[in-house]
């Protein structure tokens, strides 16, 4: 079964509500169009788990078509006055992973779908020392000062990474602190 088909099957089974709200957004006019269908059970087989389905949409009426359209389900009970407000809140959540992930595979940690498989879970291991350089250098901006100036003379995130290598191949360094003022001095032209 298609999305599509599994959707219109939901739509025929189940009573739910559209609701809209009409925006202008500088030059467009859009119609928001929110469908929920509470109960729906979301299993063919087995024991039946009744899941709620919300469905948005944006019409754009100046070029008359549908310009954005996602579904979700949830546990939570969606009702005419907070079918907007869960959907902010999905879109936002998709909007955070998806830069997240962007983030991860493209500016820096080079993070992809598959590391290989490896014996006795190499990937897996690869995967979480990726995520945790990830932390650390997010909490290292938040709490290093050093870190932080030595960031800053960096414009894109890769080179900042790049760099390191670099001076690691050609000098020693006996701590991170020396580490990071050898950049300093580095990117002032000492």
């Amino acid at each position: 079964m298609t999305r599509t088909s599994a959707r219109a099957s939901v739509w025929r089974r189940n009573t739910g509500f559209w609701t809209n709200t009409r925006y202008r957004t500088g030059r467009y006019r859009l119609e928001y169009r929110y469908k929920c269908v509470n109960g729906v059970e979301n299993r063919a087989y087995g024991e039946k788990l009744p899941v709620n389905y919300l469905y948005f949409e944006i019409y754009n009426r100046e070029k008359g078509k549908i310009t954005y359209k996602n579904s979700w389900i949830t546990d939570k009970a969606v009702t005419k006055e907070h079918a907007a407000l869960l959907t902010e809140c999905a879109r936002a959540r998709w909007k955070i992973e998806n830069e997240n992930n962007n983030i991860l595979k493209n500016y820096g940690y080079h993070l992809e779908h598959n590391f290989g498989h490896g014996e006795n879970h190499a990937s897996e291991v690869y995967c979480v020392l990726n995520l945790l350089a990830f932390v650390v250098h997010g909490l290292m901006i938040l709490c290093d000062e050093d870190f932080i100036k030595d960031r800053s003379y960096f414009g894109r995130r890769e080179e900042f990474y790049n760099t390191p290598r670099t001076f690691f191949r050609a000098f020693e360094f006996q701590t991170w602190e020396d580490f990071l003022l050898f950049v300093i001095a580095h990117a002032r032209g000492g």
